[in-house]
């Protein structure tokens, strides 16, 4: 099995959520006067550091109630995969992973932007744009698929932790109620954490854009043990964000794959509290090491617009090594 595959799907991405069914029409495409989403991914820090990208890709089957899936950027190849950098005459080129066209690396400047333009194409009679999600992660050298299967090795002691984005699948041309139709965000710190990253969708005055909520518009993640209750922030081993199946199908700790090293504790009774102060059971690691899995309180964890809403930028930022 492709290590990197394994990655992606054990992130708690939320890439093909689907919102509430509307009176929309079967193929989604942008409104009269309407603009897809962007997204810009910022280097804050004082040195060069490398993103790296995994596009996610579409279901293997159609999801009950969708006929077509609509056009969506499954390689970095894509022409429609247009960046442009704010580094004047810099080219945003990815360094694919050899044998994969869908991973790549590129070296941000200190204090570079990146951002994605999106293409507006022919629908039938409408115009759309095509789906894309975005899986960042960051790393201070070219090592980003190195040993990345989400677990705690000598590249990655504490894992990697992902800035999620998924947008325009509302007017990217499928048909059929059952489409996803919203675009969506989160941080995932679900194998561990390596870098402070935060997701805004948020406006140059600080309040939501059009059709994103409030309460998870701002999303920034912490050191391992900090994550939980944190808006649009998946914490460590938390696949399921709250409740008695948060950590359901968690990828670390297991016998073939370290918990990072920095990974909360348990107390000395085994057992873990969220914030809020509910009790439950610890994970149990090889050599019965307890651990605590940063479930939340509520079900914040990713940050979903409102079905067919597009336009305006999400911003990914880079802030700096978490340890």
């Amino acid at each position: 099995m492709n290590p990197y595959r394994t990655l992606l799907l054990n992130l708690g991405s939320t890439a093909l959520l689907l919102a509430s069914a509307t009176a929309f029409a079967d193929q989604n495409a942008l409104p009269s006067g309407g603009s897809p989403t962007s997204v810009s991914i910022t280097n804050s820090s004082n040195a060069p550091v490398y993103a790296n990208i995994v596009l996610g890709q579409p279901p293997a089957t159609l999801p009950p109630n969708c006929s077509n899936l609509g056009t969506q950027i499954q390689s970095l190849t894509d022409s429609n995969l247009v960046f442009t950098s704010s580094v004047a005459g810099k080219t945003v080129s990815f360094t694919l992973v050899p044998g994969v066209n869908d991973k790549g690396s590129y070296q941000m400047a200190a204090g570079e932007t990146i951002t994605y333009t999106p293409q507006t194409i022919s629908c039938g009679s409408a115009s759309c744009s095509p789906a894309v999600t975005f899986n960042y992660f960051f790393t201070p050298t070219d090592v980003g698929f190195k040993d990345n299967n989400g677990c705690s090795n000598s590249t990655f002691p504490n894992a990697t932790n992902l800035a999620e984005a998924s947008i325009n699948f509302g007017v990217n041309g499928s048909v059929g109620a059952g489409c996803a139709n919203a675009d969506d965000t989160d941080i995932s710190a679900v194998n561990g954490v390596n870098s402070i990253l935060q997701v805004s969708t948020q406006d140059a005055g600080g309040n939501p854009q059009t059709g994103w909520p409030a309460s998870t518009s701002l999303a920034k993640n912490a050191v391992l043990g900090k994550n939980a209750n944190l808006p649009g922030v998946f914490g460590w081993a938390a696949t399921n964000c709250s409740g008695n199946l948060a950590n359901s199908g968690y990828p670390n700790p297991t016998k073939a794959c370290a918990a990072p090293k920095m990974a909360p504790r348990a107390s000395k009774k085994h057992t873990c509290t969220t914030p809020n102060g509910t009790q439950y059971k610890a994970i149990i690691g090889p050599k019965k090491t307890y651990y605590c899995d940063e479930r939340s309180d509520a079900g914040t964890c990713n940050n979903q617009r409102q079905a067919y809403v597009t336009g305006g930028n999400v911003q990914i930022l880079y802030i700096g090594p978490a340890y």
